[in-house]
């Protein structure tokens, strides 16, 4: 668990998939790498070459790498939204854009950053969502809290919706 880059699910960004999922996190800060154990639980669960898997670790502008034909993007996080340690939050590029002061991730300076330049590239993808998990601490230790690792299944399944619901519209689209 503690490599960063793609987990293989399908080398990353390698087969052009429509949905990429990007675990962004620092594991060796206990719940500040939220988004990452859930992208290698997530790998697990999912073999399908429409969807990369990628553990950015602490580098969230990887996914400026990916191929400008992905067309949604996952986003999983820690997050400081006030709520109880492990509440699970969801966020919409909009969302973002339309108050800076709504909690994002512990990563949000440079994530809404590199959005807006993925969108002067011509690479924005056609959706942003950005799922952050409540941290309980951020200390040194890579150990999950109890909140939080209770609060990945219904953070994986979040995810899941995600991709299955925008696999329903492409595929009503195509």
């Amino acid at each position: 668990m503690g490599r960063s880059g793609p987990v293989s699910n399908n080398e990353g960004f390698a087969r052009c998939p429509e949905i990429a999922v990007v675990g962004v996190g620092n594991v060796l800060l206990s719940d500040d790498g939220a988004g990452v154990h859930l992208v290698h639980r997530l790998a697990e669960r999912i073999d399908d070459s429409d969807v990369a898997i990628v553990d950015a670790g602490t580098v969230p502008e990887l996914f400026l790498l990916a191929d400008e034909r992905i067309k949604k993007l996952i986003f999983v996080d820690a997050a400081r939204g006030g709520g109880l340690p492990g509440s699970i939050y969801r966020f919409t590029l909009d969302d973002l854009e339309a108050s800076s002061g709504l909690p994002v991730s512990l990563h949000d300076l440079t994530l809404l950053d590199n959005l807006r330049l993925s969108e002067l590239l011509g690479r924005r993808p056609e959706s942003v969502i950005i799922i952050g998990i409540e941290p309980a601490t951020t200390d040194f230790g890579i150990q999950l809290s109890l909140e939080v690792e209770e609060a990945l299944p219904k953070a994986i399944e979040l995810v899941l919706k995600e991709i299955e619901e925008f696999s329903k519209q492409s595929t009503e689209v195509k």
